[in-house]
């Protein structure tokens, strides 16, 4: 989408940001059926040989014994990197060795652009405390400045979940209190607080945290009603009394854009 905005010196721009939410992969056929992909390490394979669809989402099984490969993947033919963990393409943020990177729709990742409210470099990670090559300041968390403080920013009592969720991608969350909904002003660029979020280890069932969840106002949640997957977003949470979730999916700023649903 465009947003319009002026910079430091007045001058109105206009960016283009990318959607920040989870991709969708449909239209990734035609690029995994050409060309070679390598991967991080120099391990060369063709696409065909390497690629799987499984229900709408693609995985990645290396020439090798090893099933469940986590890392990144160059085209050879279109110099793309693209993120796989445990052996799926990621789609939208994700983080590694302490960096925040975007993954578009069709899982290449993003460079030298604006995402949202961050900008990424040349080698795809969010920068931080610097400035755009169009003139924005950026603040530690990625965020461009405005009147001097980030757009986006958690109160240091709720942000503590950004760390667990990079530290364990793959908690188990649930949501328990669906009437605690405060719509917070920001800094420009409002937000909706959920009072009561826990997020658990997926292996042991170890309490990881509890606590307040800051959502994007478009945020989407999957849902199970019976077998049946359904969507709704951050304000339809008031309608239902419990939703538990097998990822929960932030913004480098910690801001939740998606939860994976799961059955109960």
């Amino acid at each position: 989408m465009f947003k319009d905005k002026k910079n430091q010196n007045g001058i109105e721009k206009k960016n283009r940001f990318a959607e920040h939410g989870k991709g969708f992969v449909s239209a990734l056929l035609l690029c995994f059926t050409i060309g070679v992909f390598s991967l991080a390490s120099g391990v060369s394979v063709k696409a065909a040989e390497g690629w799987v669809n499984r229900e709408g989402s693609w995985y990645y099984y290396p020439s090798t014994e090893e099933e469940h490969y986590t890392g990144w993947i160059r085209s050879e033919d279109s110099g793309r990197w693209y993120y796989i963990v445990d052996g799926q393409m990621q789609t939208g943020w994700a983080s590694w060795k302490g960096k925040w990177y975007f993954l578009n729709a069709d899982g290449g990742m993003a460079e030298k652009q604006w995402v949202g409210n961050f900008y990424v470099g040349e080698d795809g990670a969010v920068l931080t405390n610097t400035e755009t090559p169009d003139g924005w300041k950026l603040s530690g968390n990625g965020s461009y400045l405005l009147k001097g403080k980030p757009t986006e920013e958690l109160n240091e009592k709720t942000a503590r979940y950004i760390k667990v969720l990079m530290e364990h991608p793959d908690a188990r969350a649930v949501f328990d209190s669906p009437s605690q909904l405060v719509m917070e002003n920001g800094n420009g660029y409002p937000f909706v607080i959920f009072k009561k979020m826990s997020l658990y280890d997926s292996k042991t069932s170890e309490l990881l945290y509890e606590g307040d969840a800051g959502f994007h106002r478009n945020a989407v949640l999957e849902y199970y009603d019976g077998e049946e997957l359904k969507l709704m977003q951050t304000m339809d949470f008031m309608q239902h009394h419990y939703l538990s979730g097998k990822q929960v999916l932030i913004d480098p700023a910690g801001l939740i854009t998606y939860v994976v649903g799961e059955k109960r």
